[in-house]
């Protein structure tokens, strides 16, 4: 297994487009819940409880144009990310996604936000700043890469060892719980595994330990990697069925390149 600087970018690069372009979409298709009345109501991020005062009156008529403004520019650069055949036009497309997101971000507080948007948000700015240095320097566009799989590897092992430390997630109590709920459940799946603890427990202890384990990605065998990764896919594309988590498949798998690639450079200094 190799993979080289400019594939593992551009890699990143095209999977996050997805996203990108899947997320944009969506929001595009939802801005009437921006406008006053709807679930994001833009008076209430602007005023937080206090009389609107005239400069918030003026910017609460611009939001709702500058939005949708932005939200169109971070589908284009989506798209870029996703069909463009320059890596220069990568590294211009992730300043606006990287803009796009944060200025969207500030007019709206999304509701809905979970650690894809975190995911994406934190891959965008390290990109927006690594990948056009990097035309220059190659060592930045190089540890721009790390950066990122490193924060992946991060983000797992965190969470592995988190619900390692809870006794509901040892027990398999807190995976019942979370498929039991409106907003995460599918009711065929949270009868099953009230139905049979033991299902449970075997998710949970699954759940943690090959979370727990990417802690140990940089340094794993490749073939090894390739498994936990496997794994890790098949973990969120269930997950998606199963609790409608769809953007975490895109947001964490667009790491794996870069994964990948920390991995290989840590094997080749040891």
């Amino acid at each position: 297994m190799s993979i080289s600087l400019e594939v593992a970018s551009l890699a990143c690069s095209r999977i996050a487009g997805v996203w990108v372009v899947i997320s944009s979409t969506e929001r595009l298709a939802a801005l009437r819940e921006v406008r006053p009345g709807g679930i994001y109501d833009p008076r209430v991020n602007i005023t937080a409880g206090r009389p609107l005062v005239a400069p918030a009156r003026m910017l609460l008529k611009k939001t709702d144009t500058l939005h949708r403004v932005l939200l169109v520019m971070r589908l284009m650069a989506g798209l870029a990310l996703l069909l463009s055949p320059a890596v220069i036009l990568l590294a211009g497309a992730w300043p606006v996604v990287a803009l796009a997101t944060l200025l969207a971000g500030r007019l709206v507080v999304y509701g809905g936000d979970d650690g894809s948007d975190q995911m994406l948000t934190i891959m965008s700015l390290t990109f927006a700043v690594a990948l056009p240095l990097g035309l220059v320097d190659e060592r930045i566009a190089r540890a721009g890469v790390y950066f990122i799989g490193a924060q992946a590897c991060l983000a797992y092992s965190a969470a592995g060892i988190a619900k390692l430390l809870s006794p509901d997630w040892r027990s398999g109590v807190a995976i019942r719980g979370i498929l039991s709920t409106r907003t995460y459940g599918l009711k065929r799946v949270a009868v099953t595994v009230q139905r049979y603890p033991a299902l449970a427990l075997t998710l949970a202890v699954a759940t943690v330990a090959f979370e727990s384990t990417f802690l140990l990605a940089p340094v794993l065998p490749s073939v090894a990697l390739l498994v936990l990764l496997a794994v890790a896919a098949m973990f969120h594309v269930s997950t998606a069925v199963a609790m409608g988590l769809n953007g975490f498949f895109w947001s964490f798998v667009a790491t794996y390149p870069a994964v990948i690639f920390l991995n290989e450079s840590v094997g080749a200094l040891l």
